[in-house]
């Protein structure tokens, strides 16, 4: 190795005597002194052209069966396991197939197997250090050394990397391998070795080893806990679609139930009411369709098939969702208000956004059923009207007590509740619903004055597609 001196000028640099002490320098007795007063200084000392001279420190400081021995002593003793092996042979005949034509030396290795034992006899091991041997439990170069050819048998898949490296003359080639040790004992290494330039110091390449035991198994732990997750997961999934079809079709079995005892008392009287009757029918008819529609279109969100999105009236759907939730209301002594701009529309699934609304209108009934505040007015709001150009704002207003939860939002967690006997599904069902559409829902206001939940929806196909695509350009800054 030779290196170059540095300048005393540069030295000079980090030796001023203004910045630093004069270093004690050694006498002709041993003894170390510092220099006499006005004699030469460093900073004194003008560079001459023997001080950026090259220096040999390998020969002028260590002599070089020294410096094998130190080598030779790192090498045994390195703590990973290092292989020495000859492969100076197979590069020549490597260097041949290259030289007589063969340009695809997979290829030619798929045509020709038999090369692979053929290039083998050109191959041996010259020497393993400690480590080596202790990863095969061998008890000497020796036993191992005599056992080596059965250790490590030729492995196409192992030794086309070191092939294919040579064949292509690149600088470095790594694998992986399964290796069996003298007791039996598979052991997973990872390999690397660096490739020379000069064929004749292919007589002595180094591979050196990387026992990998404990990473592959970490990863097959880690992939038996995915698969566990993904089976937890898929149960918690039927789980919630089982709990979801539970919570949305009570609603309109409820109504079916009172529609029906309704028709009962209209045709159970001395005179009958045969249209009134027919009328309750008609309703229960229609909530037993749309519990068949909420079964179906729940299943479609798990398999994240298109919703079936329409230009609806607001004010239908209002309706629609205030007469499902009517007969509880007023068996609360609830008072309902309506506020909706009679032009309203959005751009969505009709059964869906009756879901959405009839969600917030029944926990709406049941904040306020649950306040203990004397004088405060039963009052359940409803409102939906133009929000911009493009969106339709509906908002869901109670006089309720507000919600009781350390952080609001979370209440839109599946399975999260804040009443003794609720299901904690109502609130995910509905944001579900809402960003499906490309719309937002959200707790605009809560306290002891009540809570008001909002969510938007567009107007139109084209606004919905605008709003899918600023949340898609969105996503992507983020």
């Amino acid at each position: 190795m030779r290196v170059q001196r540095p300048s005393w000028k540069l030295l000079c640099l980090y030796n001023r005597s203004d910045v630093l002490p004069r270093l004690p320098v050694a006498s002709s007795t041993g003894v170390a002194q510092r220099p006499p007063h006005g004699s030469l200084t460093m900073k004194d000392r003008k560079a001459t052209p023997e001080d950026s001279a090259e220096i040999d420190i390998t020969s002028a400081h260590l002599p070089r069966s020294n410096l094998t021995s130190c080598l030779d002593e790192t090498f045994q003793s390195a703590p990973i396991p290092i292989l020495i092996e000859d492969w100076s042979g197979i590069k020549e005949r490597i260097d041949s197939l290259r030289q007589s034509g063969v340009e695809d030396l997979e290829t030619y290795l798929d045509e020709h197997p038999h090369v692979i034992e053929e290039l083998r006899s050109l191959h041996s091991f010259v020497d393993a250090n400690e480590a080596t041997l202790a990863l095969f439990g061998a008890e000497s170069k020796q036993t191992f050394f005599s056992w080596a050819r059965d250790l490590l048998p030729a492995n196409r898949l192992s030794n086309s990397k070191v092939l294919g490296a040579m064949f292509e003359q690149r600088t470095s080639c790594e694998g992986e391998r399964i290796l069996t040790t003298l007791s039996g004992i598979k052991v997973p290494i990872v390999w690397r070795c660096s490739l020379p330039e000069e064929n004749h110091k292919y007589r002595r390449l180094r591979f050196f080893a990387f026992d990998v035991t404990e990473y592959k198994e970490n990863s097959n732990r880690l992939q038996t806990l995915r698969a566990q997750m993904a089976r937890t997961a898929r149960v918690s999934m039927v789980g919630q679609l089982a709990a979801s079809i539970t919570h949305e079709i009570g609603q309109p079995l409820a109504a079916v139930r009172t529609a029906l005892d309704a028709t009962i008392r209209w045709l159970d009287r001395p005179q009958p009411e045969v249209d009134e009757a027919l009328s309750s029918l008609r309703h229960a008819m229609r909530w037993t369709y749309d519990m068949s529609e909420i079964c179906h279109r729940l299943r479609s969100f798990l398999v994240s098939a298109p919703i079936q999105a329409t230009v609806l009236n607001c004010g239908d759907i209002v309706d629609s969702a205030v007469l499902l939730i009517a007969p509880e209301a007023d068996s609360k002594q609830i008072t309902i208000v309506k506020e909706v701009e009679s032009d309203g529309t959005a751009f969505a699934d009709r059964i869906q956004l009756q879901q959405v609304l009839t969600n917030l209108l029944i926990n709406g009934i049941h904040a306020i059923d649950a306040t203990t505040c004397e004088g405060r007015e039963r009052i359940l709001t409803i409102r939906a009207g133009a929000s911009g150009d493009e969106h339709t704002l509906f908002e869901v207003s109670d006089t309720g007590c507000g919600i009781k939860a350390a952080e609001p939002d979370t209440i839109f967690q599946p399975f999260a509740t804040t009443k003794d006997d609720g299901m904690g599904m109502g609130l995910p069902i509905s944001r579900a619903i809402v960003e499906a559409h490309g719309g937002k829902i959200w707790i605009a206001a809560t306290g002891s004055k009540g809570t008001r939940f909002c969510f938007t929806l567009a107007r139109s196909a084209m606004g919905c597609s605008a709003s899918s695509s600023a949340e898609r350009t969105r996503q992507n800054q983020l």
